[in-house]
């Protein structure tokens, strides 16, 4: 038996509702014991909550869920009180105190991914939904928490281990020939899942956005119109405009959204020689910010990376727009749209289905795993190269697509993901 596990499920701090979950063998009497009653399997009964002493706690509700038909696949209990930092501690403590312990991060849905409750995928876009910070971010993953990512990896298993079943029939009958076994279409269904793998490794450039959200910053000389350009992006005044040089001191940061990714766009100081020492320290704070975006967007000024991209200002003026670079006018808005866009496809890639984005560099890495090593394996059995050796790099493939979504993964692993996770979850 494991012990049984207990933490808020809810945010602390002023509410309506405060959830104490509990599960685990000991669940159901520990919660039953704190409201004196019996708990009927899924049925909310209402009672007082009372402390170890018999003194009384909250008016409460209090529901079991009994093993197997639960999150976690144990037995789960719930207390529902009232909201406050004091009042969950309270009934926390009472729990607590009845012989279960405080659980560790993520712990509750990790016993749901070993109870096969959830693949580890499923559990990552769990995590995805409660970290969302956009309605885009949010339907990812929902998507991935209702088995997007599971069904897909299912379905290319499906068709390695076929494979596989195949190479090892002709190790065991290697008169019939590699052609004689189907050979050509063995070999085209390893390339063909080694594609849609590779396809859905590249979706991970869109999924971190997704979860984190990008920051954008603004660079180029004095007087390019940098500020005039943030606050346009923003659509409202954020930054302060002036013909004056040197208006923006260091740097100033403000948040939009833009097909449901969040963005931090960053208005930097304008690049010049200076003998001030607190405009110099000023320049030098937005430069350190422009390096840690995850793009830049120089203005009137050559870009100092192939990732950059390169905008003219003040296009309505007399001028030449460089090659490669996007002309704005901000009085007639001209290029926004354009730009916005070139940004977007810069640092997410080209639109994807939302349903089958990847969010965890984790889910990438073996992706491309498994893309490589049937690659590696179709490439042999085109050289001739022995079978049993092919069939090596096939192996190393289901491992990679099986640890995917949580199948004989270690506990290095699980301790990895679900570290991120809060203690209620």
């Amino acid at each position: 038996m494991r012990d049984t596990i207990a933490a808020i499920a809810t945010p602390r701090g002023p509410g309506g509702l405060t959830v104490v979950r509990v599960s685990g063998d000991r669940a159901v009497a520990i919660v039953g014991g704190i409201v004196a009653r019996e708990l009927p399997d899924r049925r909310m009964v209402r009672a007082i909550a009372c402390a170890a002493d018999g003194s009384r706690l909250d008016d409460v509700l209090a529901v079991a869920m009994l093993a197997p038909r639960s999150m976690t696949g144990e037995d789960i209990a719930e207390l529902h009180g009232h909201g406050g930092a004091v009042n969950a501690g309270r009934l926390l403590r009472a729990v607590l105190e009845r012989g279960a312990r405080l659980a560790e991060p993520g712990e509750f849905s990790r016993r749901a991914v070993e109870a096969g409750k959830l693949d580890l995928a499923a559990a990552e876009g769990l995590l995805g939904v409660i970290e969302a910070a956009s309605e885009r971010a949010w339907r990812v993953a929902q998507a991935q928490l209702g088995g997007a990512i599971g069904a897909r990896v299912s379905v290319a298993r499906g068709a390695v281990t076929t494979g596989l079943a195949e190479l090892e029939a002709w190790v065991d009958f290697p008169e019939e020939g590699l052609d004689g076994l189907g050979g050509p279409a063995l070999l085209e269904g390893f390339e063909r899942v080694a594609d849609e793998c590779a396809a859905l490794a590249a979706t991970f450039r869109l999924g971190r956005v997704l979860r984190e959200g990008l920051e954008v910053a603004l660079v180029g000389p004095v007087n390019a119109g940098k500020s005039s350009l943030f606050n346009a992006l923003l659509g409202r005044e954020r930054a302060l405009v002036s013909p004056a040089p040197g208006t923006t001191r260091d740097y100033v940061e403000a948040r939009v959204e833009w097909d449901g990714i969040a963005v931090t766009l960053i208005d930097t100081a304008g690049e010049r020689a200076s003998s001030d020492a607190l405009e110099a320290r000023g320049i030098e704070l937005g430069r350190e910010r422009a390096q840690n975006a995850d793009l830049r967007v120089w203005v009137d000024e050559t870009g100092e990376g192939p990732g950059d991209l390169v905008v003219r200002s003040k296009a309505d003026l007399p001028g030449t727009t460089p090659p490669g670079a996007i002309a704005t006018s901000i009085p007639s808005g001209a290029g926004l749209d354009e730009l916005r866009a070139a940004i977007m496809a810069a640092v997410a890639g080209e639109t994807a289905e939302d349903s089958v984005v990847i969010t965890s560099e984790r889910q990438r890495l073996l992706l491309d795993s498994a893309a490589t090593n049937l690659r590696a394996a179709a490439t042999a059995l085109r050289a001739d190269t022995p079978v049993e050796l092919a069939a090596v790099d096939v192996r190393e493939a289901l491992a990679a697509l099986a640890a995917l979504t949580g199948d004989a993964v270690g506990e290095d692993v699980l301790d990895a993901v679900f570290a991120r996770f809060c203690i209620g979850k």
